[in-house]
C-alpha cells in the first residue's frame, strides 16, 4: 500500500512535516543535531524563516530528494539550495554554464535571439556584450556568474525580467543639410585637426 504524503499548505505545518520525515530517515543524525526541544524549536524557527521565499511544493519536494540521495542529515543550506535550482529550473532559468553559452551564442543577433529566460539577457547586458564576446573565457565567465547570482538573486526576491524590447530603426533615414552647413563643418574639422 502507498499513499502519497499531501503537501500542507501551513508553513508551519509543513516544517513540522519535514522534521518528522527528517527524524525518521535519519534518526541518530537527527537526534544528534538537535538533542533536545529547544535546540528543535530553533532550528525549525531558523527553516521556517530561511524557505519563506520558496513555494511549499518546491520546499518539500527538494527536502524529498536530499532525503532519497544523501546518506546524511541535509543542512538549511543545502535544502536551499536545492530549493533555488528547482525554482529557477521551474521557472525556466538555466543554470549559470547554459546561460554563459546562451549569451555567448547570442553574438550574430542578440535583438531578435530566442531567449530561454529574459534574465539571461539582462545578465549579458549587465557583464557587457563586447566584453563576453571578445574576451577569454576564464575572464568574462568569472564577471558573468557574479552577474547571474545578483540577477538570480534579484528574481527569486521577487524582481521580474520581461522580454526585452527593442525600438525599431526606420528603414530609411532622411536628413537634409545645405552645403552651406556642410562646408562649414569640413572646415571645423580641418581647424580642428590642425590645432
Amino acid at each position: 500500500m502507498t499513499s502519497k504524503i499531501k503537501i500542507p499548505n501551513n508553513r508551519i505545518e509543513l516544517v513540522n512535516l519535514i522534521f518528522t520525515q527528517l527524524e525518521v530517515t535519519y534518526h541518530n543524525q537527527f537526534h544528534k543535531a538537535y538533542p533536545d526541544k529547544n535546540s528543535l524549536n530553533l532550528a525549525k524557527q531558523l527553516w521556517l524563516t530561511q524557505l519563506q521565499r520558496f513555494d511549499e511544493k518546491i520546499v518539500f519536494e527538494s527536502v524529498g530528494k536530499l532525503m532519497t540521495t544523501s546518506d546524511f542529515l541535509p543542512t538549511l543550506s543545502k535544502v536551499i539550495n536545492y530549493c533555488i535550482e528547482s525554482k529557477l529550473k521551474t521557472n525556466g532559468i538555466p543554470n549559470v554554464n547554459y546561460a554563459y553559452k546562451e549569451a555567448c551564442h547570442s553574438r550574430n543577433n542578440f535583438e531578435k535571439f530566442t531567449w530561454t529566460h529574459p534574465i539571461i539577457f539582462y545578465i549579458g547586458s549587465k557583464t557587457g556584450w563586447d566584453y563576453l564576446w571578445t574576451q577569454a573565457e576564464k575572464e568574462t565567465f568569472r564577471e558573468f556568474k557574479l552577474n547571474y547570482d545578483i540577477l538570480v538573486n534579484e528574481y527569486l526576491e521577487g524582481k521580474e525580467f520581461s522580454k526585452p524590447n527593442f525600438p525599431k530603426l526606420p528603414n530609411t533615414l532622411e536628413v537634409k543639410v545645405d552645403k552651406k552647413s556642410q562646408l562649414k563643418k569640413i572646415q571645423d574639422l580641418k581647424n580642428k585637426l590642425i590645432n
